[in-house]
């Protein structure tokens, strides 16, 4: 978090050396309302070409078609003043469309650029309409084609409301004065009062529903931008929903780093009843704290945490690249010995940390184990989600604890924990690294069964299958019975501790049979999308080499 004011900080964007504000973050009036938000203004650009492209080809195809229709009016076409208008218009939408395809057409250039056009575009019409004398004797009927022009450009053009305001009201004017200027060129004593009200009073009646209906758009722009926004952050795009809120692809606002913001939105916890909504908020500031307490390269690492001035509870962390243990197994089956040994004692190293410094995680499964890159280094594990966690304070005297809610995943739940123990320590978690280490080489559960209930039960009452019964991967008799272990009914039964359990690992045979260079190669191999975002060798990409050491 930065140190500025945060009314400031959250209404105030720079792009391209302008300043952008959102209203809606500013406090600022709807009528006082002068810039668009961020994200309509990087849309301004490709909004201005695109209304430039169908205005020359609309003009181009009015033009012929008024000429097959209507032949008698052909000669009038043909006067200087009016070809004069419609080639200016065609050859300024055609530039403008350059430009944009040329990256030339910066954002606050295309707004006011946007408001320029749709004055011209509405002298063009209205020029087109006058320039044919109009008899005297022939009532007006319908309305000018600027209320089309002035709806249109409401939806399509680019603004602000108070540049929507000037668009809208000067469009509406455009019709007068091209009338005007005609009737005083040729002369022509014109229409009367009446039909020029008749005429050209509809145009500023629609300007006004034109500026109500921008100002709607821009209130609904600014809205989104707002709810896109959490503390220091941009929300991207959405990765996925859970009990406990929602996760997005962030990215810090000016240091431009990505991050993985998972937040709690007001309104979800207004859905709940009081008690409910008290207990979601103390999860989530525990997991917070919980992650930010931990320093090991194996525990996710935690940015942000805060509420922003809507009430939604957020943290930030970091954006990891690669898949979970359970997408793992379901997209290339089970794994070797070797590289399960690998990700289990990455595994033992996160939780050694935590349980060390009084927190039980109770939630260990193949979904919250990632396995990703970072950096040169494949095969990373990362441990995930302390929703769950218990924490013991450096006191000892007091825990903070989430009561009455379902503590763990009834597939890889300790038996103290589907029992209900109120004491539990590190080796409940080291139960759950059990039946992961089951589902990495068997690519199956501990226990198949049709019901929650009845699965929590079997870890209960029921001894596990060997996993070398239920698979054909191979891997030693020594790592079958530290899985074994760790899946014992009693904690005492079970290792007694983490890192207990990573110093048995190290003695299994598998425990040197998986380098890195096996990670990259099957990572080349599997994932190469995500192994292409390689460092550049020396010499490439602007990088030079070292010259030769001499002798």
């Amino acid at each position: 978090m930065t140190g500025q004011d945060p009314t400031q900080a959250a209404g105030t964007r720079s792009l391209a050396g302008t300043r952008v504000c959102c209203p809606a973050l500013t406090g600022a009036t709807p009528t006082t309302w002068s810039a668009l938000p961020l994200e309509a203004l990087e849309r301004a650009p490709s909004r201005l070409a695109w209304t430039a492209t169908i205005c020359a080809a609309l003009t181009v195809a009015l033009f012929a078609l008024q000429a097959h229709l209507q032949p008698e009016i052909a000669a009038v076409q043909r006067q200087p003043a009016l070809l004069a208008a419609e080639a200016a218009l065609i050859l300024v939408s055609l530039l403008i469309v350059a430009v944009y395809r040329l990256g030339w057409l910066k954002p606050r250039f295309s707004v006011y650029a946007g408001l320029a056009f749709q004055l011209m575009v509405a002298f063009s019409i209205g020029l087109f309409e006058t320039i044919i004398p109009w008899p005297p004797d022939q009532p007006v009927r319908g309305m000018s084609s600027l209320v089309a022009w002035i709806l249109a450009s409401s939806l399509f053009l680019p603004a602000s409301p108070a540049q929507a305001l000037a668009g809208a009201f000067g469009s509406a004017a455009m019709g007068p004065l091209a009338y005007a200027m005609v009737r005083a060129w040729v002369h022509d004593p014109g229409l009367t009062p009446n039909r020029i009200g008749v005429l050209y009073l509809p145009p500023f009646l629609v300007a006004g529903c034109a500026w109500w209906m921008s100002r709607l758009i821009f209130r609904m722009e600014c809205s989104v931008h707002h709810a896109r926004e959490l503390g220091s952050y941009e929300l991207e795009q959405m990765l996925g929903v859970g009990g406990m809120g929602e996760v997005w692809r962030a990215r810090h606002r000016l240091l431009k780093r990505e991050a993985a913001v998972k937040l709690i939105r007001a309104e979800a916890l207004l859905a709940h009843t009081e008690r409910q909504a008290d207990i979601m908020r103390r999860r989530f500031e525990l997991e917070a704290r919980a992650i930010a307490a931990l320093t090991s390269p194996h525990t996710v690492s935690l940015f942000d945490f805060g509420v922003d001035q809507n009430g939604n509870f957020y943290y930030a962390m970091e954006l990891l690249r690669g898949l979970d243990l359970e997408q793992l197994v379901k997209r290339f089956g089970p794994q070797p010995g070797a590289r399960v040994v690998h990700i289990l004692r990455q595994a033992c190293e996160s939780l050694e940390e935590a349980h060390c410094a009084g927190i039980v995680h109770r939630d260990i499964k193949p979904t919250n184990l990632f396995l990703c890159r970072l950096g040169l280094e494949f095969d990373f594990v990362k441990l995930l989600d302390f929703g769950l966690a218990r924490w013991r304070l450096m006191s000892g005297s007091v825990r903070m604890t989430m009561d009455n809610i379902t503590t763990g995943t009834p597939a890889f739940m300790a038996p103290e924990l589907a029992l209900g123990a109120s004491e539990v320590d590190g080796r409940t978690d080291l139960y759950g690294l059990g039946c992961v280490a089951y589902w990495l080489l068997t690519g199956s559960l501990v226990f198949e069964e049709p019901t929650p209930t009845a699965m929590a039960l079997a870890h209960v009452q029921k001894d596990p299958m060997p996993p070398s019964q239920r698979t054909e991967i191979r891997f030693s008799p020594e790592l079958e019975r530290i899985v074994l272990q760790c899946l014992s009914k009693k904690p005492e039964d079970r290792p007694a501790s983490a890192r207990l359990l990573r110093r048995m690992l190290e003695q299994c045979p598998e425990c040197s049979g998986w380098s890195q260079e096996d990670a990259e190669t099957w990572w080349r191999t599997n994932l190469p999308e995500l192994y292409a975002a390689r460092c550049p060798e020396p010499g490439v990409a602007g990088m030079a080499a070292l010259p030769p050491r001499s002798a």
